[in-house]
């Protein structure tokens, strides 16, 4: 999938989430804040209209006919009138009247006259001079079916005669809250379109305006013209950087090579770091546990070490004298290598011989040819079964100042038409298991830091019994590195 169509995707994930969370909350905000408008107002007429009977109450005139009429007159009364592009054509309110008791003395619907109300919300409320107001379902089965009541006191001359209870039907509010909502969820709607074709028009801007870098980038013609954004002051400074990158790149391929071999050269301290770090998961005892810390600790550093050299093969590559000679114990540096790896060993349970005579002294580069040695145990560790062996044996020929380093691994030899292409660049076996290639560099780097001490590397398939150093039968792989103890 595209990276814009990625963009484009989560971008407009985010608006719609966001859009949905804020429809959502807002239509539930609707619905009270439009009860508290009713609320707000029924408590004013509730007052209005207990200043208005106060003098009927006090003179006992509820009961009458003359009083009924007046007030069925008011609630039946018709209207004319547009609210919220709702048709309003009556008055949807219901009233009662109790005495200072709570016993009603007047229902507007004439159906609870005579019955005691003082133990409900809006009537007890009021007569303990605080504030009544009550919901009660009409209908239990029907959430809708609920009627707000709203009550203010009754007082004549300072005195409380009763209380006056509005209710109004919640059902009556529902067309305005319905239309609230449905105007919410479509404003969401359409800003949710609006977001997601502007999402769209700046993924493909960003995609024509990347597209055209990257058909500069490949155009490799001095002529070629640099695109200019008027507004992307960033691809502008990326177009920039190409340009001064084209005019300082001389070969493309020692780039790619360069990147290459430094990918593959970080991947060996890597694996020992995820080796120790793996083992040190387990209940090890402590001294086990400090070995492990140090070897994270020494492949750290010889990440950081590599980065910095490999910033030197260029002149290496060019020049022999960038090589830092001196005299080392052969010895002492192989058994750092083993050391170093000896947790990504113990993964795979490589049994290890060593034959390593002591002070076996050598004038080299310590740096380059430890490299060439790890990673000749790399490959020896990647190609050896699981209990498998590695074997390393030291030959000194004193006629002729030169040390032989036979490196063995058991494992299947390499197959006759690979045998003399196995120092070439990006040229790799399978490893076993799991049947992936390597960058193909690793030998080849081998060979060109030997060649650069001026030595020689062979290598060739043994049958079991062919080495008299091994320990038992053996079959496998060896590597020979000859090298000179001193160039005089």
């Amino acid at each position: 999938m595209s990276i814009f169509i990625r963009i484009w995707f989560f971008f407009s994930l985010v608006v719609v989430l966001s859009l949905s969370f804020i429809a959502y909350t807002l239509t539930q905000q609707v619905k009270p804040n439009v009860r508290q408008v009713v609320e707000d107002t029924l408590a004013e007429n509730a007052n209005i209209i207990a200043q208005l009977i106060a003098e009927d109450v006090y003179q006992h005139q509820v009961n009458t006919p003359e009083f009924n009429q007046k007030i069925q007159a008011a609630l039946s009364r018709q209207l004319d009138a547009t609210i919220w592009q709702h048709k309003k054509e009556e008055i949807n309110q219901q009233l009662y009247i109790t005495d200072q008791h709570g016993v009603v003395i007047y229902d507007s619907e004439g159906k609870a006259v005579g019955q005691d109300y003082s133990k409900w919300n809006d009537v007890y409320l009021t007569l303990q001079g605080k504030y009544g107001a009550r919901s009660t379902a009409t209908n239990p089965n029907d959430r809708n079916s609920s009627v707000m009541h709203i009550a203010a006191p009754i007082i004549y001359r300072q005195q409380l005669l009763g209380v006056v209870s509005i209710g109004k039907p919640n059902q009556s509010v529902q067309p305005y809250i319905a239309r609230a909502e449905q105007q919410l969820i479509y404003q969401a709607l359409w800003i949710a379109a609006l977001s997601l074709l502007l999402a769209s028009i700046v993924a493909y801007w960003l995609k024509h305006s990347i597209d055209r870098v990257r058909r500069y980038a490949q155009a490799l013609a001095p002529v070629n013209q640099a695109p200019f954004f008027y507004s992307a002051k960033e691809l502008n400074q990326v177009t920039q950087a190409l340009s001064e990158m084209r005019e300082k790149l001389e070969d493309k391929a020692y780039v790619e090579n360069y990147v290459n071999t430094l990918t593959h050269e970080l991947k060996s301290p890597l694996t020992a770091i995820q080796a120790s770090a793996e083992l040190l998961q387990d209940d090890l005892p402590p001294a086990d546990q400090q070995q492990f810390v140090q070897h994270i600790m020494q492949q750290s550093q010889r990440l950081q070490s590599l980065i910095e050299r490999m910033l030197l093969l260029t002149r290496l590559e060019k020049n022999d004298h960038a090589l830092e000679f001196q005299t080392l114990d052969l010895s002492l540096l192989l058994k750092q290598c083993f050391l170093q790896q000896s947790s990504a060993l113990q993964l795979k349970n490589i049994h290890i011989q060593l034959e390593l005579p002591e002070h076996y002294s050598i004038y080299a580069d310590p740096f380059w040819l430890k490299q060439a040695l790890n990673n000749l145990l790399d490959n020896a560790r990647d190609f050896c079964p699981p209990d498998g062996k590695i074997a390393v044996h030291l030959k000194q020929d004193h006629a002729n100042h030169q040390i032989e380093i036979l490196f063995f691994n058991e494992g299947e030899s390499i197959p006759s038409y690979a045998i003399n292409r196995i120092f070439e660049t990006y040229f790799s076996l399978p490893r076993p298991h799991n049947q992936q290639r390597s960058t193909g560099i690793g030998l080849s780097i081998v060979q060109h830091i030997i060649q650069q001490h001026r030595g020689k590397i062979t290598i060739q398939n043994i049958s079991a019994n062919a080495l008299d150093f091994l320990e038992n039968h053996h079959s496998g792989v060896l590597v020979t590195l000859t090298l000179h103890t001193n160039f005089t």
